[in-house]
């Protein structure tokens, strides 16, 4: 009753998985590699590795043979304990052992047990169907640099120092000039004392304005009111916020007057809550995914489950075994579908507990 197709299926789904008296059997996840050498795209995967220290059972593969025979877990210890006697008693008489879609098992010149994996098995599941794809160099087209122009600051303009000077005379002629007319027509305008015409006094500085007259005001004199007289007003003894009080005078009958926030003393505190703490259903209900003989091993087990999204957890100790489960349920049809989704998809071999 060979064990390799149970040994072959637990590794696709556990890092670890111990076969008795023989050894443990580890996967360790591989990314993507290019091989050089034959120009290849290999897709990542996990690779096999052989521990002959491991030899204390973790009840996974006890489990699945139980499961897949319909034997108990002792039964199932005896099962694996004899294929384990017919795979040393042909290391012993051949010197190799080759175990299908595992790999091969064989003594080197000290006599120690090697072992040489299956290449071509991948036991990632994420990686499933991917096969190495060719790897064609990409030519990358050379680039060129491209000259850079820099323009040129433009050459200085030299100047005729003759020029300039005589500009600088024209200049200064004009100017005499213009100064010459201007003091002729203010001369003009205000020497021009004849009738009929503008009165252009305020531009003579010498001509005689005359003399100031005084002359008196007949405004009445502004007379002084007495200060209006404010009314007391008696603010009430008791109370708080915005008032209307009466100031007794008919341009301002009412006025507003803040007395202030409400005391704290006379707030009234809000009442308390009224709700009432309802208790949690009880799961009764427990989706059960394997049994392990080592707790330490359960643990693994329930991290790995977490760590894929699943409420897993330790549920008991039953028979020396501590039992997993993926999730517990406080009602039946939840946990029906919970334990149909999980053997699609994950266990076909988990089954259900109601406690």
């Amino acid at each position: 009753m060979p064990i390799e197709r149970d040994l072959h299926d637990l590794l696709h789904d556990h890092d670890c998985v111990i076969v008795p008296r023989f050894g443990g059997f580890l996967t360790h996840y591989r990314s993507a590699r290019i091989d050089t050498a034959r120009n290849l795209v290999h897709p990542p995967g996990k690779d096999l590795s052989f521990n002959r220290h491991l030899v204390r059972t973790d009840g996974l593969l006890a489990d699945r043979v139980g499961r897949r025979e319909g034997l108990d877990f002792r039964q199932a210890h005896a099962v694996i304990d004899g294929e384990v006697d017919a795979w040393m008693a042909k290391l012993d008489r051949q010197g190799r052992l080759e175990v299908p879609r595992i790999g091969t098992f064989f003594r080197d010149g000290e006599g120690n047990l090697q072992f040489d994996p299956d290449r071509h098995v991948n036991y990632l599941k994420d990686a499933f169907g991917l096969r190495p794809l060719a790897a064609v160099p990409l030519a990358v087209p050379e680039t060129r640099k491209e000259a850079r122009v820099v323009p040129l600051p433009p050459p200085p303009v030299h100047r005729d120092p003759v020029s300039e000077r005589s500009g600088v005379s024209t200049f200064a002629v004009a100017a005499s000039i213009a100064a010459l007319l201007m003091t002729a027509a203010t001369w003009i305008i205000v020497s021009g004392d004849r009738p009929g015409t503008a009165a252009w006094a305020g531009l003579d500085p010498f001509a005689d304005s005359g003399t100031p007259q005084y002359t008196p005001r007949t405004e009445p004199p502004v007379q002084e009111l007495p200060l209006a007289v404010v009314p007391s007003i008696a603010l009430p003894d008791t109370g708080h916020g915005l008032v209307e009080l009466s100031l007794g005078t008919e341009a301002v009958p009412l006025m507003v007057v803040d007395l202030g926030a409400e005391p704290a003393a006379a707030r009234i505190a809000p009442p308390e809550s009224t709700a009432v703490a309802m208790p949690a259903p009880q799961r009764r209900y427990h989706v059960i995914g394997g049994c392990f003989l080592l707790e330490e091993n359960a643990e693994t087990f329930v991290a790995e489950l977490q760590a894929r999204g699943f409420a897993a957890s330790i549920l008991d100790q039953q028979g020396g075994l501590y039992r997993v489960a993926y999730g517990s349920y406080p009602e039946r049809s939840l946990a029906l579908e919970a334990l149909d989704a999980v053997r699609k998809e994950e266990a076909p071999e988990a089954w259900l507990l109601t406690k």
